[in-house]
């Protein structure tokens, strides 16, 4: 068959399926619209609803709910179209039994009654409850016309008051979407969960004047898969306030201020309250609030309870009262005479990339409980400053007097671990020692969990300096011995990723199952994952086909030692990508790495290139060049995945990072191997292979197995350390190859290759102790934390 054959074949499949595929997306777009078809309409204006007259329309939208729950057409759409209706307390309860699928489409302007009296202590204007599968949805307002309610609200100076009604309120809620709503004025909470699982809120915008009381953008207990994301708030108290008993919460991508910040609390307050645990706050905006990120819990509390595995990361303040707080002693009424501390338990507490301004000199305060220390609190790369009255920004910041002031923390009964860089200056630990509870852990966890971070360095460092070098080898010697296909060399690195899953498999399978309410889910959708793997997929399969040519026309040792220069491709990319930092040593380092190989580019003379000509040589080193280029985008790309996207650093993300990577490119590498026509000389190949047919599998075979292992080893050392540092062990490992291959392949060991390989060892060296001072540092920061000044390059 010739390739015009070749070609006609593959396009008359590539016809065929997109013809299957027209066929099934069509027969999707008539059942949609048959779908669509069955769907019950209930509108309110067909029960005595009408906008615009003033008149109380509670009972129209009660009878309309009626007709909708208790259909028995699986969809029911309940439609409450354009214009002002005024409404009292509504209860739309379930369960709609025959109803699947609920949507409640509100297009208007909702007014609540402003008669309280209408209204029990504790309830709601709206209430949803005990549904499955109900979506809030429309672009309507739920105006709870709050100004008029709340001079009445006296629950500050009386703890016993009467609770004005929540504006919207959800309880026993399963599979629950609420999106693209407005709420404005609400008397009390603007929106409550209360015992509701699988709920998703998102493009909500929740207003109220900064002075109105207990106003709570989204007040969450005892719920659990509970997602809020993309959402404006700015209201007179919490922009989102997490009670007791929840798991697996979410906050993401919300905009608050002014308001009271995002809170944990109160908690402790009630006896037999249930364990917070798994919840996940990132990627918000602070402005102008009183607290940032606050966890608050009564003092004297009346029963145990703890609150654990809490992380918030990648939030910004701007002009911030007290950006990061804990306080075990809060009380917001007007006198608090207790001293009994807070028994509520706070530990595994993460505050990570923090970054912004406040407007208190006192920007972090962690005030944990004498009776119950704070345990396992983290700070990383916290970056605060004192904003002044021409307004914020980096640095630190110049105050209206004229004088330069830097923030301070405060801590009481913790001993935090500080990560990175930190601004204001960590607690002073030494003085706080005397505080801290004798139960507290020791620094030998910290120790501990470095000594296993170092093994698995170690376990890295030798899959990538062995096998890397192996698999290099095993590649040339298929060349050396009648092997022709560049796509099957190319295929090596890739193809072996099926014993990366069963690998995969057997360690799941000997791993402790983890509970899932003390675990939040952090994975990306579908859409990201599969973009993901697509784009990684893609620069791996161009890097593993350059690398397969440059292989073919260069000697083994000039090819490896070339292909060193991977890592000043790294430092470049990384610093776009990453913001890499780099020290005196981290630049020596480059320097040297990048000289080694340098050199045998300028003695070319001295290379033996008696089997290619000059043209394949050139094309040769374009191609190694290309495919070290290729390699340090592909790493530093890894990295920032890791940090944006994944967000999480665990062995299963690796493994299906290098899994479905591999997957992705070895499917185009072989449309290549099979639309260039190579895969009809390879039967021929192997036969006439000069080691014989089985050492041809099992040279192949080898290859791609050592690849993987590689490669699990510079995936691993990305996400223990960096990408600069993981082509750092690369580096090193290269000059080994020239070494073998002077007794394999009897290639000449020049002068020149030499003096590359001793300066790959010397900048490698150079690299590694930086990171040693890099670890001293740390260590020191743990226990001296003023004399952290943030050069940390890991």
């Amino acid at each position: 068959m010739s390739i015009v054959e070749m070609k006609f074949t593959i396009f008359h499949y590539l016809r065929v399926l997109f013809f299957f595929f027209f066929v099934a997306l069509s027969s999707y777009s008539f059942v949609v619209r048959g779908d669509k078809s069955s769907v019950l309409i209930v509108d309110v204006r067909s029960f005595g609803a009408r906008a615009n007259d003033h008149r109380d329309n509670t009972k129209a939208f009660v009878a309309a709910w009626d007709m909708a729950c208790k259909s028995s057409s699986s969809s029911v759409d309940l439609i409450i179209p354009r214009g002002e209706f005024h409404v009292g307390p509504i209860r739309f309860s379930g369960p709609c039994t025959n109803v699947t699928h609920l949507t409640v489409r509100v297009k208007g302007h909702l007014k609540a009654s402003t008669d309280l009296s209408k209204y029990r202590s504790g309830g709601g204007w709206i209430e949803f409850g005990w549904i499955n599968g109900l979506t809030l949805t429309g672009g309507g307002t739920f105006d709870g016309q709050g100004a008029l309610a709340w001079p009445f609200n006296n629950c500050i100076t009386d703890s016993h008051c009467k609770l004005l009604p929540t504006s919207l309120k959800f309880v026993g809620m399963n599979r629950t979407i609420v999106r693209r709503i407005s709420s404005v004025n609400s008397k009390f909470f603007h929106m409550a969960l209360v015992q509701c699982r699988d709920f998703k809120g998102t493009r909500l915008n929740i207003t109220a004047p900064s002075d109105s009381p207990n106003t709570d953008g989204i007040h969450i207990e005892r719920s659990s898969n509970v997602y809020f994301s993309r959402s404006h708030i700015a209201t007179g108290d919490d922009c989102v306030s997490i009670g007791q008993g929840n798991s697996q919460i979410t906050i993401t991508s919300i905009k608050c201020g002014p308001g009271h910040g995002i809170s944990v609390g109160s908690l402790g307050r009630y006896p037999n309250e249930k364990d917070v645990k798994g919840l996940v706050v990132r990627d918000c905006k602070m402005s102008g609030t009183t607290n940032g990120i606050r966890i608050k819990t009564w003092a004297d509390s009346p029963g145990l309870s703890a609150a654990t595995n809490m992380t918030f990361q990648n939030i910004i303040m701007s002009n911030v009262t007290n950006p990061i707080i804990i306080d075990q002693s809060y009380c917001p009424f007007s006198s608090c005479s207790s001293n009994v501390p807070s028994k509520v338990k706070l530990s595994e507490i993460y505050f990570k990339n923090i970054r912004g301004t406040s407007s208190s000199k006192v920007a972090v305060q962690l005030h944990c409980s004498e009776g119950m220390p704070c345990k396992k609190v983290y700070l990383e790369n916290v970056h605060l400053y004192l904003a002044s009255s021409s307004g914020g920004g980096s640095g630190k910041q110049q105050s209206s007097n004229g004088g330069n002031e830097a923030v301070s923390s405060s801590c009481r009964y913790v001993r935090a671990n500080y990560i990175g860089t930190q601004s204001p200056p960590p607690c002073d630990q030494n003085l706080e020692a005397n505080l801290i509870d004798a139960t507290e852990p020791s620094s030998s966890e910290p120790q501990t969990k470095n000594y296993k971070r170092w093994i698995r360095l170690s376990i890295y460092v030798f899959f990538v300096l062995f096998f890397q070098p192996l698999a290099t080898i095993l590649g040339r010697l298929y060349y050396e011995n009648g092997g022709e296909s560049t796509y099957v060399v190319t295929l090596l690195p890739l193809i072996g990723f099926p014993v990366l899953i069963l690998f995969n498999f057997f360690s799941q399978l000997r791993q402790q199952p983890k509970s899932a309410d003390t675990n939040v889910n952090h994975s990306p959708s579908f859409t990201t994952l599969a973009s993901v793997y697509l784009c990684t997929g893609l620069i791996l399969s161009a890097y593993a086909y350059l690398y397969a040519i440059g292989l073919l026309y260069l000697p083994v040792s000039t090819f490896s030692l070339i292909l060193a220069s991977q890592l000043a491709f790294t430092a470049f990319f990384s610093y776009f990508l990453n913001s890499q930092k780099f020290t005196p040593f981290i630049v020596n380092s480059l320097f040297l790495l990048t000289v080694s190989s340098a050199l045998l580019v300028v003695d070319t003379e001295s290379q033996d290139t008696t089997n290619v000509s000059r043209v394949q040589y050139v094309l040769g080193f374009i191609c190694t060049l290309g495919a070290s280029a290729g390699i340090g985008l592909l790493l530093s790309l890894i990295q920032l995945l890791f940090r944006k996207v994944f967000k999480e650093h665990t062995s299963s993300v690796v493994m299906d990072l290098t899994i479905y990577q591999s997957l992705v490119a070895s499917c185009v590498v072989l449309i290549g191997l099979f639309a260039s026509g190579e895969w009809r000389t390879l039967p021929s190949e192997m036969r006439n292979y000069k080691l014989g047919q089985v050492s041809y599998v099992v040279t192949l075979v080898s290859a791609a197995i050592s690849w993987q292992v590689y490669t699990v080893g510079l995936v691993g050392l990305i996400f223990e350390s960096s990408s600069v540092f993981s082509n750092s062990i690369t580096a090193v490992g290269l000059p080994i190859v020239p070494v073998i291959a002077v007794i394999v392949f009897h290639d000449k060991m020049e002068a020149s290759k030499i003096f590359s390989i001793v300066l790959a060892i010397w900048g490698f060296l150079s690299f590694v102790y930086q990171h040693y001072l890099d670890e001293k540092k740390l260590k020191t920061c743990n226990t001296d934390p003023v004399e952290n000044d943030g050069t940390q390059t890991w």
